[in-house]
């Protein structure tokens, strides 16, 4: 649902078993940028990985960790990665454009693969 007054690009809400995912347009400003917020926020969606406003920073970044984890298990598989970089797509900025989302999200998604799984792209 669109929110302007959202001080984010995109969050994801719970009232009792309901929920929404707000997208903020003054902030989303391209069709990129919306794919990534709503990859993003399906990762809390299919986790649960919510919290209050004012929760602690450490709650806040485990449930940003979770949702990031999620979308990446869920929609930027490692043989998926792999094979777009088998294509020639080798740079974050080249996986950026083939998976028409934001760099710094590949870049997340990169050091999620070799850095918490321990996967090789280079194999």
């Amino acid at each position: 649902m669109p929110f302007a007054a959202l001080p984010r690009p995109a969050c994801t809400v719970r009232d009792g078993r309901y929920y929404a995912v707000a997208l903020n347009f003054t902030r989303l400003h391209t069709v990129r940028q919306m794919r990534t917020a709503m990859l993003h926020e399906s990762g809390h969606l299919h986790t649960g990985a919510l919290h209050k406003v004012d929760s602690s920073f450490q709650l806040v970044a485990q449930n940003e960790h979770r949702a990031d984890a999620d979308s990446f298990r869920r929609c930027l598989p490692a043989e998926e990665i792999r094979q777009a970089m088998h294509q020639g797509y080798t740079e974050p900025w080249q996986l950026a454009d083939y998976f028409d989302l934001d760099e710094d999200y590949i870049k997340k998604a990169l050091h999620y693969w070799t850095e918490c799984r321990g996967i090789d792209f280079n194999q």
